[in-house]
């Protein structure tokens, strides 16, 4: 079981280090210090910052990953992208999937039949895991004085797009956060 949710899971081995001087890693490196000012940070929940391929991600419940990349929004969606990942953290994504996969693969008769259960059912709780982190995200961008319309924007930025295994299509998204208004 351990072995499928650590292959559902995003690693910072895919990311590469970025040196100290590096102006887009002192942006993410400010961002973090404003938003652990501005949010409610567990002592226990650490960030790296790095060069990754996603926009950000929680590696083993406790550690954000903000990728270098996020220098390219702005202040009040990066900001967001943060809340976002600390939302999976104080929501406890990884132990929801760790309990979602064990259910999954509860009375399966080989790993093959395992997979294809968890597979079965990984996009529903994936979207809603997502839907309630962007929920928490907005929340926290209230409480800090920042109109959650600039996370709406990044996703109207993306595109409507589809649904994937993982994560709601960006409309849905912008929809979703729209709604809590």
């Amino acid at each position: 079981m351990d072995k499928i949710v650590n292959q559902l899971e995003a690693s910072p081995s895919a990311c590469a280090a970025v040196p100290a001087d590096n102006p887009q890693r002192q942006i993410i490196e400010a961002d973090i210090a404003r938003f652990s000012a501005a949010a409610s940070v567990p002592g226990d929940v650490r960030f790296l910052v790095l060069d990754c391929a996603d926009d950000g991600f929680v590696y083993q419940g406790k550690t954000i990953v903000a990728s270098t990349r996020l220098a390219r929004l702005s202040e009040p969606q990066r900001f967001f992208i943060l809340a976002h990942e600390l939302g999976h953290v104080q929501l406890q994504h990884h132990a929801a999937t760790s309990k979602f996969v064990a259910q999954a693969v509860e009375g399966a008769p080989d790993e093959r039949s395992a997979r294809a259960r968890v597979a079965s059912r990984l996009a529903a709780h994936s979207h809603q895991a997502e839907l309630d982190a962007d929920a928490y995200a907005v929340r926290v961008m209230r409480y800090a004085g920042i109109d959650p319309e600039y996370a709406a924007q990044l996703f109207d930025s993306i595109g409507e797009s589809k649904d994937n295994a993982t994560h709601p299509s960006a409309g849905r998204r912008a929809r979703a956060i729209r709604a809590q208004r």
